[in-house]
């Protein structure tokens, strides 16, 4: 028997996201649950510069962003993401809050290591919204 779940239109059907996440394995472990939840196709980049070559061609619908790129931050995208209308949440590490400037600081922040019923939530709000 099928369960009624399985009719049940995923979270993220048929969705475009872009995951800027500078940790290979982290990287996987979370395509594999945006796919899980009916993401059409997951964009990733390692490094603000290789997100933003990537917004340069493409429109995700939704994104999610490391914020700490080790060397680096994700704040430019989210700046372009902003700017494009683009909704999107923060993924942070402890402490690394403290890098998201205060024009910023109203976007929703899901902690690192990834939750994915938590990360499911905070873009279930993000489509809501």
């Amino acid at each position: 028997s099928t369960s009624p779940a399985a009719n049940a239109p995923t979270p993220l059907d048929g969705l475009k996201l872009l995951l800027v996440e500078d940790q290979l394995i982290i990287a996987l472990e979370v395509e594999t649950v945006l796919a899980e939840n009916g993401a059409n196709s997951v964009l990733t980049a390692a490094t603000a510069a290789e997100a933003l070559r990537i917004l340069a061609t493409e429109q995700p619908d939704v994104a999610v962003l490391d914020v700490n790129l080790g060397m680096s931050t994700s704040i430019p995208v989210a700046h372009e993401l902003v700017r494009r209308g683009i909704p999107f949440v923060f993924a942070t590490g402890y402490g690394d809050s403290t890098q998201i400037p205060p024009e910023l600081k109203g976007q929703i922040v899901v902690r690192k290591p990834y939750d994915s019923a938590t990360l499911m939530d905070a873009l279930s709000k993000l489509r809501a919204g």
